[in-house]
């Protein structure tokens, strides 16, 4: 992959769209950068839940698999988000399975959603942050505040 940031899940936001209130799976790194993906609200379901440890009485899918994966002993490493590809976030999931590792490419929601619950870390190429992050401070600028090659003397 590269060279690539370790990063974290920092929250969810919500975006208007022409369909309607979209969720956003807010990705930072050590240096405060923040990378925003657009997900499905099931998907965005399925990481909070995670995040706060909770087990439906049904499995849902995300819960599913990790349960098959683990009934014929393969492990979640870690997952990537390693490119960007005509505006779309490109992940895979790094699993090791008899001693090796395998790599399986997938939407980045269901990436995410399958390391949070194997306790893995997820990884972005250093490239993604530097084209797609927005940093921090911008983000918490307050409304109507001009940035600063918008101030004037």
């Amino acid at each position: 992959m590269g060279e690539s940031v370790k990063v974290q899940i920092s929250g969810f936001a919500q975006a208007s769209t022409p369909f309607g209130p979209t969720p956003v799976l807010l990705l930072e790194d050590s240096m405060e950068r923040i990378l925003a993906i657009v997900i499905g609200g099931a998907e965005a379901s399925s990481i909070s839940a995670a995040l706060r440890g909770f087990q439906p009485p049904v499995p849902n899918t995300h819960d599913f698999i990790m349960r098959l994966l683990n009934e014929v002993n393969v492990k979640v490493k870690r997952g990537e988000i390693y490119g960007l590809q005509s505006n779309r976030f490109l992940a895979r999931v790094i699993v090791e399975s008899g001693g090796s590792e395998v790599e399986v490419d997938g939407r980045p929601s269901d990436i995410i959603a399958l390391t949070v619950r194997a306790g893995a870390d997820i990884y972005v190429a250093e490239e993604v942050m530097r084209e797609a992050a927005i940093e921090k401070s911008a983000l918490l600028k307050e409304e109507g505040e001009p940035s600063e090659e918008n101030k004037t003397n």
